[in-house]
């Protein structure tokens, strides 16, 4: 099965009741280390890149080595685009075959983020892709760029009744909501995701839910969101810092080697690992 439809894979974890972890794999390796780990756990899992991510990374290339590389796997995975602010990198995505996008217009006032999205759902489903949008605002680190939010004040969190009225309004597939998450590291905080909130805006919505920021959520907090309706999860920040750490203590222990696929086939398994806690904080293990 392997490369798949991202609306075949939000299907599967409505039916199974599983959140998709999507990871953000700028590079070759994180996905073959994802898919490997993906294959033996059979989690159906996501692929995506971020516009940012794009200024150093040709996207026409990444996908053509993910469609290559499908062909070593049977574990469903689709492929999809993230955090995008323009029609023209839709277009970039569509045309490389994403199956699915991301239009972020939550920076804006809500008219202008319908506006925004309602455009993108109508070019992309011409296409037959899925189209996620984002209603609240996430903080964190996003990309470059620093969001800080009043944790105390409804003015960042996704309201119930706006969920339900941009999702109508605009036509998306999924919804990227903001519940107490935020993007990159937590510096010592403990988030608190809101689950009464998430139940609600599913029971007002009815649209598949997506969480932003899973890295550093406690697992048992992010499991009880898929319980609560979320269907997708996004992981970046973990990936990265296991990469970073493992490369730090791989050259402090073998400062004089430098053929990097040994170096990268030893230090996998850290990668791996940390994937893996993402695939059961999303329940999607054994899900494929």
């Amino acid at each position: 099965m392997s490369l798949v439809s991202t609306k075949y894979l939000i299907e599967l974890a409505e039916k199974k009741e599983f959140a998709l972890p999507a990871f953000n794999s700028p590079h070759l390796e994180f996905m073959t280390w994802i898919l490997e780990e993906a294959e033996e756990l059979r989690s159906p899992v996501m692929i995506q890149f971020a516009p940012v991510e794009h200024y150093f990374l040709d996207i026409a290339a990444l996908s053509e080595a993910l469609h290559a590389l499908s062909r070593k796997f049977s574990v469903p995975f689709s492929l999809h685009l993230d955090h995008s602010h323009e029609i023209k990198e839709v277009m970039d995505a569509i045309l490389n075959r994403f199956s699915s996008v991301m239009i972020d217009g939550s920076r804006h006032p809500i008219e202008k983020n319908i506006e925004i999205t309602k455009k993108v759902v109508e070019i992309s489903h011409l296409a037959d892709v899925m189209v996620e949008g984002e209603i609240g605002r996430v903080g964190g680190l996003e990309g470059d760029e620093q969001w800080e939010v009043n944790p105390e004040s409804d003015d960042f969190f996704t309201l119930p009744e706006e969920a339900a009225f941009f999702a109508n309004k605009t036509g998306v597939d999924m919804l990227a909501v903001a519940v107490g998450t935020r993007h990159g590291l937590y510096n010592g905080m403990v988030p608190r995701l809101q689950f009464d909130r998430i139940r609600e805006i599913k029971k007002q919505a009815h649209i598949p839910l997506v969480i932003h920021g899973g890295s550093g959520t406690p697992v048992n907090q992010l499991q009880q969101a898929v319980h609560a309706g979320v269907r997708k999860i996004n992981f970046s920040t973990t990936l990265r810092v296991a990469f970073l750490k493992s490369i730090r203590e791989y050259t402090d222990l073998h400062p004089d080697e430098l053929f990097l696929p040994k170096i990268f086939r030893d230090i996998s398994p850290s990668l791996k690992a940390a994937a893996r806690e993402c695939m059961e904080s999303s329940l999607s293990i054994g899900k494929a």
